[in-house]
């Protein structure tokens, strides 16, 4: 798209006004919209429409307003800026927040490139709409020609980031895929021992609690008022150290209102549904949580969950907790 909206701005004076500016500027738009959602999505976060949408109309108001109302290309430019500038520096933030450890450093130079395109494309706006105004969006001025270099050297820089990015998520799912020192990682596996015995690391309590927070809004959850439901509870009762309140008749009563006649042995509700909950939390990390440093899990036979580091922060965690 954003190749569409350059290629319609050079038609300016050849097809409609309506086209090389409202058509174009809203292509650049939904192009930078649609990196930002592509960010969220990556990083696992709830896609929220309405603030980039209402953005965009803004933008577009203020296009129409200053070219068939007042024709102002000063005015227009700035107004393109600021909403593509906000787009850019929400998506470098986006990536700078809460980076992984293991992959620190393409997170950080991704999200640098980006916040910096977003201070550009303001900086650009402003400035040639207070001090040096122009006649064309593409007169060879001073500010135009480094704007439109810089342009092209964030596009490389974003382009490099994502598959720096896109090369470490491979990387993960191939750790996780293979055996590390001789034992594999297997979410559902069976643990003998009491559930206190399976915890070798104290994860703190708002890490598990964000942790718990990221899996909610994940798609695999959010459609899912039962699942969120179950989970939440068992997540909280357990950070309470009230493991006596996960048995199954509880579950049954308290999650899915069974009322206190509640018989398990007649009814297996309890038992469906955390079967059901385990291959949701699997489908978490393998895909929307594989970067994810705190694992919350539900081992078979047990309504107790356990909170640990993954393997790529295990380490990292203990000498942290050594010092």
């Amino acid at each position: 798209m954003a190749v569409l909206a350059l290629i319609l701005l050079r038609l300016r004076d050849i097809v409609p006004d309506f086209v090389s500016i409202v058509l174009a500027n809203a292509f650049a738009m939904t192009a930078g919209i649609a990196y930002l959602q592509g960010i969220r999505r990556f990083r696992n976060l709830r896609i929220a429409w309405w603030p980039e949408c209402a953005a965009v109309a803004l933008g577009l108001w203020g296009l129409i307003y200053f070219r068939y109302a007042t024709d102002n290309i000063n005015a227009r430019i700035l107004v393109i800026s600021i909403v593509l500038g906000s787009i850019g520096v929400a998506c470098g933030l986006t990536l700078l927040r809460e980076m992984p450890s293991q992959r620190r450093t393409a997170y950080f130079l991704t999200g640098v490139a980006f916040t910096l395109g977003g201070v550009v494309h303001f900086m650009r706006g402003f400035y040639e709409f207070l001090y040096a105004p122009v006649h064309a969006i593409f007169d060879q001025t001073p500010s135009n020609t480094i704007f439109f270099l810089l342009v092209a050297a964030g596009s490389l820089s974003w382009s490099l980031g994502f598959i720096l990015l896109t090369g470490d998520r491979l990387d993960a799912v191939n750790e996780r895929a293979a055996p590390a020192h001789g034992t594999p990682f297997v979410l559902t596996r069976s643990f003998p021992g009491p559930v206190e015995q399976m915890l070798p690391e104290i994860i703190p309590e708002h890490e598990v609690r964000l942790q718990l927070r990221r899996i909610l809004d994940s798609d695999a959850f959010r459609r899912s008022a039962q699942m969120e439901r179950f989970l939440t509870l068992v997540v909280d009762r357990s950070l309470l150290g009230r493991h006596e309140e996960l048995k199954e008749y509880s579950l049954g009563r308290d999650v899915f209102h069974r009322g206190d006649e509640y018989d398990p042995r007649a009814d297996s509700i309890v038992r469906v549904e955390a079967q059901r909950l385990r291959r949701k939390l699997r489908e978490y990390y393998e895909t929307w949580g594989m970067d994810d440093s705190v694992l919350i899990d539900l081992p078979a036979g047990t309504y107790v969950p356990i909170f640990r580091y993954t393997a790529g922060n295990s380490s990292q965690s203990t000498k942290q907790q050594s010092l």
